[in-house]
């Protein structure tokens, strides 16, 4: 009986075998939204776009588990209506096998995914174990120049300083 205690105690002390991995953003909203601020557990990730973007480190377990998920903190602009808004949410993190890199997809219907792989989205691998969805490939701010008096300026706090 006094193993059974000291193997319970012992059990609950362990430590959780973490890795730093880096971080990538995925925008594949419509062309006249784009992600201009991200963060993953209080992790900068800056601009989403099409998954060139990385930023160093957020950690995540070496053996996934079915109660994984992260905050997921984000900025959307809205380049033809001239205005922003801020979300959060915790994302469970899809299956892996072997921990990667962790790319946050910010999908068309509002839905986020987390993805931990060692394959880049990027290059349309059919391999990638996440979303394969169309990631646009545009610049919104060119198409939606804004002219004097029509939009206001956009220096409101960054979504990883309003959340502090």
């Amino acid at each position: 009986m006094l193993f059974a205690l000291l193997t319970a105690c012992d059990s609950g002390s362990a430590k959780e075998d973490m890795v730093p991995v880096s971080l990538t953003g995925i925008d594949h909203l419509a062309d006249h939204l784009s992600v201009q601020d991200f963060g993953v557990n209080g992790t900068g990730g800056f601009q989403a776009g099409k998954g060139g973007r990385i930023v160093c480190c957020v950690s995540l377990p070496r053996k996934w588990r079915p109660d994984l998920s992260v905050v997921v903190r984000w900025h959307i602009t809205n380049w033809q209506g001239c205005d922003w808004e801020s979300y959060e949410r915790r994302v469970p993190v899809d299956r892996y096998d072997k921990v990667g890199s962790l790319y946050i997809h910010f999908m068309a219907d509002g839905s986020v995914r987390a993805v931990s792989s060692n394959i880049n989205p990027a290059y349309a691998n059919p391999d990638y174990p996440g979303p394969h969805d169309r990631i646009p490939q545009k610049k919104p701010w060119a198409v939606y120049e804004p002219q004097p008096g029509r939009c206001p300026p956009q220096d409101s706090p960054t979504v990883m300083e309003r959340a502090k």
